[in-house]
């Protein structure tokens, strides 16, 4: 079941010159800084350094490799000088990611990607692959004691590359997934990543070019976007940046 996110939520290059988006800009400004401070939760951190910590003992090699790990995705997710980044840069921080992941649950997290290799060089934007992937990781897991499997995938469209993150969840109800993707309502547990990665591309793209999920209880979720090979940003994101403080 297709769950399109409202074109209304988040016309952002508009709100530049219409004041009735000016609500709309606001949220994504706020959805751009909530990004910022949670780019690494908490929850992450200690989780991914407790898992490291246990692995001393037994594998010092392994466990320096994870430190490794952990440090080159935190200095990714820290960093926001450039909308976009190669999605080659995009998959090498979701391997970051996954390999602190399995220090914690090993086989019970397993995934797959289809990556067409002329795609690797095209534009995306900063942290758009990585939360999709986080979501299928924590729903999944979250809720079974079995696993969960995880494709990426990133395919040639010819102008465009479609970036999917597909998983056998548990999935969930499309309609609230619709509200908390619209924000009208939220939700700490949580798929405010979701939105975030929305809001984000449709503020580069345009109305047309936010984020599509497919879902249903017991079905698992796939999320998807696509974006052009080549684009102008509609909005100079690190001015507004600079100009909130």
């Amino acid at each position: 079941m297709n769950k399109h996110i409202a074109d209304d939520d988040a016309a952002a290059a508009s709100a530049q010159t219409d004041p009735d988006q000016a609500d709309v800009s606001a949220q994504l400004l706020a959805a751009q800084l909530r990004t910022l401070r949670a780019q690494i939760s908490p929850h992450f951190l200690y989780n991914a350094l407790n898992a490291v910590a246990a692995i001393i003992p037994m594998d010092p090699h392994r466990a320096r490799e994870l430190l490794l790990d952990f440090a080159d995705f935190t200095r990714y997710t820290l960093r926001h000088e450039a909308d976009t980044v190669p999605l080659a840069e995009e998959l090498t921080a979701v391997e970051h990611y996954v390999e602190l992941e399995r220090a914690r649950f090993a086989q019970r997290l397993r995934i797959s990607l289809q990556i067409a290799p002329e795609v690797l060089n095209a534009p995306i934007p900063h942290l758009s692959l990585q939360p999709l992937v986080e979501n299928a990781v924590q729903h999944g897991l979250g809720s079974t004691a079995e696993g969960v499997n995880v494709l990426i995938t990133a395919a040639d469209e010819g102008t465009h590359v479609l970036v999917s993150v597909e998983d056998d969840g548990p999935g969930t109800d499309p309609a609230r997934l619709e509200q908390l993707l619209a924000g009208e309502v939220q939700d700490k547990d949580t798929h405010i990543g979701l939105r975030n990665v929305d809001l984000r591309l449709r503020s580069i793209y345009g109305p047309s070019g936010g984020l599509t999920c497919e879902t249903a209880p017991g079905a698992g979720m796939r999320a998807w976007f696509r974006v052009p090979k080549f684009h102008a940003p509609l909005i100079d994101h690190h001015t507004a940046f600079r100009g909130s403080r």
